[in-house]
């Protein structure tokens, strides 16, 4: 208890230190970014980059958890943005769709059905992601739908990555549901095959607490992102 009561006062000693740096109009300061393992390794450096060309005297300090870790971090006042794949049920947290990817069930070698059902599914071995995980959760969702519960499923391996996730499919662990942008570079190398089944698109989320200064960098970095929409 006192430990989370002394992350939330640096959190607001934080934020104020922001608010102080951000009157010269975000010519200096740092942006604290905490994102999701996909976001931050796949779909978010592009973006910081420009977004550091633009706004060069600015600092970008970007933390990487899962989903529920950068909640976390937003919600102690570590972070001032959150960007993450699964949904957060936090009231303190304003919650909202920022991008979108797609999901993707591979192997090591090609599959040869022209259809994956749920008996499928059910046999399958799986290698997954741990609890937590923006990528789990969501799966999780789309088993469901399909009317598979996920705590049924034949799982050899959890890991903590994406990449290790993906490395375990390829030395033919068995078969895993991971962002296209994780596996696109694999697929086209002929390491992971996908299967003939679709999910639908994955949001993704960004975060802000509803309470706390809104910097002037958040905002401009949200701008940016929402102009490549």
């Amino acid at each position: 208890m006192l430990l989370k009561e002394a992350r939330s006062v640096l959190g607001r000693a934080a934020a104020a230190e922001a608010m102080l740096a951000e009157f010269g109009e975000l010519k200096r300061g740092t942006l604290r970014v905490v994102a999701s393992q996909t976001i931050a390794a796949y779909w978010l450096p592009q973006i910081l980059a420009a977004f550091h060309n633009r706004y060069p005297s600015l600092s970008v300090e970007l933390a990487i958890g899962n989903t529920e870790q950068a909640a976390a971090r937003v919600h102690d006042g570590e972070a001032d943005l959150g960007i993450v794949e699964g949904e957060v049920d936090d009231p303190a947290l304003a919650h909202w769709p920022i991008g979108q990817d797609s999901l993707m069930l591979v192997q090591s070698v090609p599959f040869t059905e022209t259809k994956i059902d749920a008996a499928w599914l059910r046999r399958a071995r799986w290698v997954g992601r741990e609890q937590g995980s923006g990528t789990r959760s969501t799966l999780d969702r789309h088993l469901r739908a399909l009317g598979v519960d996920p705590s049924t499923l034949d799982v050899a391996l959890v890991l903590p990555s994406n990449e290790s996730v993906r490395t375990a499919v390829e030395a033919g662990a068995g078969v895993a549901v991971l962002s296209s942008l994780v596996v696109a570079p694999a697929i086209k190398a002929g390491t992971l095959h996908n299967a003939p089944i679709e999910f639908q698109p994955r949001p993704f989320f960004g975060l802000r607490h509803k309470e706390r200064y809104r910097t002037r960098a958040a905002d401009a970095l949200l701008e940016m992102i929402g102009a490549q929409r």
